[in-house]
């Protein structure tokens, strides 16, 4: 079973510092600054490998942190936790954590294992993802559930980041 860094806050802390330069630098590219006041840190995307890694690696999370939500998405089980004491880095402060399974009959191989995204709200979602399709960044989804908007960009750098109008799980 692969070792993943959310065994402690500091642990996940340790693990920002030098993940949160590298998503700097993805956005910076498309001309997006992540520390304007229109942004604010969601959640981080925590992917595991197989139900047993979900029990696991949830046991392990609640020790820092309470489950606000727990849900199946795409028949795969989901859950958002908030952190006890939030996680910041570089001045970008991160609330909770967002773990879900492998959807059903998905190819392990194209799985991206561990943290696999960062989230951010954005005040005027709507015409921020606008801007961003005026600008060329590259968008890998954009979802609408019920008014909870959100979009992923494709990788850029290795970085996937998703930007949000409102809050994961609140």
């Amino acid at each position: 079973m692969p070792t993943y860094p959310i065994h402690s806050n500091e642990e996940l802390n340790e693990f920002l510092e030098s993940y949160i330069p590298l998503v700097l630098a993805a956005a910076k590219k498309f001309d997006i600054d992540l520390k304007d006041d229109r942004f604010s840190g969601d959640h981080l995307g925590f992917h595991v490998m197989s139900g047993n890694e979900f029990d696991i690696y949830h046991q392990i999370i609640l020790k820092n942190s309470k489950m606000i939500k727990d849900s199946v998405i795409h028949e795969r089980r989901n859950r958002i936790y908030r952190f006890k004491d939030y996680l910041q880095a570089d001045g970008i402060v991160v609330p909770r954590i967002e773990m879900f399974e492998p959807k059903p009959n998905a190819d392990l191989a194209d799985l991206r294992p561990g943290i696999e995204h960062i989230s951010f709200t954005v005040e005027a979602y709507d015409d921020f993802l606008q801007e961003c399709q005026k600008r060329g960044v590259p968008i890998d989804k954009v979802v609408d559930m019920k008014g909870s908007k959100f979009f992923k960009t494709k990788l850029i750098d290795n970085i996937e980041i998703e930007f949000r109008n409102d809050e994961l799980g609140e």
